[in-house]
């Protein structure tokens, strides 16, 4: 059952990424805004802004995704849970105040 929720919680997270990706372009390309994650900032000095945004969230999901690949243990797969369960919650949240308000804002989401 915890591999079933942490499949589907991964799910989400690629999810909220892609609309995280999405809006901080939309923000970024309106000039008013910038990245706030100085790495994130970094790896899109290096690769340009939707490449770099793209490039860090493909390891970044990637290197969650090792951990379900390697989880074996009952107790693994609660950490995992729990894990997921802060990342999303994290992300549903963070989108909503900063790149949906912020769109709302500058009549970008209808």
């Amino acid at each position: 059952m915890k591999r079933k929720i942490c499949y589907v919680l991964f799910i989400l997270l690629i999810l909220l990424n892609v609309y995280d990706t999405y809006s901080t372009n939309v923000l970024l390309n309106s000039g008013v805004c910038y990245e706030i994650n100085p790495i994130v900032r970094f790896i899109m000095y290096i690769f340009g802004q939707l490449a770099g945004m793209i490039v860090f969230k493909i390891v970044a999901l990637g290197w969650f995704l090792s951990f379900l690949f390697r989880a074996k243990t009952e107790r693994m797969w609660n950490i995992l849970t729990v894990g997921l369960l802060i990342c999303v919650s994290w992300y549903g949240v963070g989108m909503y105040l900063l790149n949906y308000k912020a769109m709302l804002l500058l009549g970008g989401v209808s």
